[in-house]
């Protein structure tokens, strides 16, 4: 019997250094420091997965699951999403991607995890929709909004989650459908325990907001990450979200219950020709593929 060309093994605290090193190699060093690392997976509170691919004694590819709470079909659930992955160039073609996907989805079925979720990159998209058998769920377009250079909003800062927002959160949650659940552990976790830079604030109904920042061709760009209100708070938080944005040459967001298109043309939004490939798999049960049956935000992962 031949050797395999690899070995799959479990993370630990002796191959960080690896998988940093092929993130660094494969998105640039400047993607994935130590601490958001750290952060990401080892904070957050509904768990990780990580595995490794190991030729030779070393470590030539990486994959990560991260668990979240989801809300499906009105109930609570675990489901988690697919971040992460990455292949040392010289080990390409030997399949590791795929046997690291396939050993995190036994995992999540065994954890009782109803589905997991990505958004697929063009090296990976035909891999998951072919051998791995997910789901096509949709393409949401990005949509973008010009910034002046200096802008005032009505919306006060925020620098912590409380009961109040997930009041506002889980009076939101019917029209969201299925989505990741925020409450405020998830909350505080994702953005104000982050080494990342998060702007936060909200409005007087308790709704609230959270934009991000990314460098594109060297542009600084500004992302709505989350923004959960009723319809009279959504104004003042979108003017909100366009005063956190200052020092950015855009505002990015996706269409949501919250910020349908109609809205976002009003605020001077227009649709790029950039889109996210929304996929996913069911794994506890068959998953619910209708574009319309989920609602994700681009704070739901950490990929931008």
């Amino acid at each position: 019997m031949s050797r395999p060309a690899f070995e799959l093994e479990p993370y630990d605290a002796s191959r960080r250094d690896d998988y940093l090193r092929l993130l660094g190699e494969a998105w640039g060093g400047g993607a994935m420091g130590g601490a958001i690392f750290d952060w990401w997976y080892d904070g957050n509170p509904a768990g990780s997965m990580r595995s490794v691919a190991v030729r030779d004694g070393e470590v030539v590819g990486a994959a990560g699951h991260s668990i979240f709470r989801l809300v499906v079909d009105g109930r609570q659930r675990l489901g988690q999403f697919s971040v992460h992955a990455v292949t040392a160039p010289s080990a390409r073609g030997l399949g590791i991607f795929r046997a690291l996907e396939v050993r995190h989805e036994e995992q999540g079925r065994d954890w009782g995890s109803i589905c997991v979720l990505g958004f697929a990159s063009p090296p990976t998209h035909g891999i998951f929709l072919g051998p791995l058998g997910w789901t096509q769920i949709d393409w949401r377009r990005v949509w973008a909004r010009p910034l002046p250079i200096g802008r005032r909003g009505k919306a006060r800062r925020l620098e912590r989650f409380e009961e109040r927002h997930e009041t506002v959160a889980a009076a939101s949650a019917p029209r969201y459908r299925n989505h990741v659940l925020r409450d405020s552990r998830y909350l505080n976790w994702r953005y104000v325990e982050s080494p990342r830079e998060y702007r936060l604030f909200e409005a007087d109904l308790g709704g609230f907001g959270v934009v991000g920042f990314t460098r594109k061709r060297r542009l600084k760009l500004a992302l709505i990450l989350d923004l959960v209100a009723e319809d009279d708070d959504v104004g003042v938080l979108i003017q909100g979200a366009l005063a956190a944005a200052r020092g950015s040459v855009a505002l990015l967001a996706i269409p949501s219950p919250t910020l349908p298109r109609a809205r976002l043309l009003r605020h001077g939004f227009v649709p790029t020709r950039y889109k996210l490939d929304l996929i996913g798999k069911g794994l506890a049960e068959p998953l619910d593929s209708r574009s319309e049956a989920w609602t994700v935000s681009l704070g739901d992962t950490d990929f931008y």
